[in-house]
């Protein structure tokens, strides 16, 4: 049997996240240019608890969401989260236990991912020689924030999640 209701938890957590992305709040939530990506922190909670495949799907429509409503490259986002999502909730299936600080290690190295493969497509369809996620540390910051804003995150979705399926 398919727990619902614990997918609907984490819909609604990705639907917040993406209208809170989506809005001029968050563009003043910014160290030196660089924010958090909530989205990300999302995804990669929703797959680290549930797995490989609940974490490719949200992060399959998840990206794609986010692809159509920037106006990039259609399948970029959909492309990256689905690769973050599928790989994060393997992660989660090998570790043992749920604790906060994998969550943080995770989500520091899944943001560096996360940029690499958005450098690659951009070199490859936008501008060649382009890696401008990398420049001046941003990538960095923003996996620092991430990796910080994680455990708040995954502490309230994983209370929420196991008080619905119960």
């Amino acid at each position: 049997m398919i727990p619902v209701k614990r997918y609907v938890v984490f819909i609604i957590f990705v639907v917040l996240a993406i209208f809170f992305q989506s809005t001029s709040l968050y563009d003043n939530i910014n160290v030196r240019n660089a924010a958090p990506d909530f989205i990300l922190i999302i995804i990669c909670i929703t797959a680290f608890l549930s797995g490989p495949i609940p974490g490719q799907i949200l992060g399959f429509v998840t990206g794609l969401v986010v692809d159509i409503l920037s106006g990039g490259l259609l399948g970029l986002f959909a492309f990256t989260y689905t690769v973050i999502g599928y790989g994060v909730g393997l992660v989660g299936q090998r570790v043992l236990g749920k604790s906060v600080l994998i969550t943080i290690t995770l989500l520091f190295f899944v943001t560096l991912i996360k940029a690499a493969i958005l450098s690659m497509f951009a070199a490859l369809f936008l501008k060649p020689g382009y890696f401008g996620y990398f420049a001046g540390g941003m990538v960095f910051l923003e996996a620092v924030m991430n990796g910080l804003i994680a455990p708040l995150l995954f502490m309230i979705i994983n209370r929420i999640q196991t008080r619905v399926a119960d």
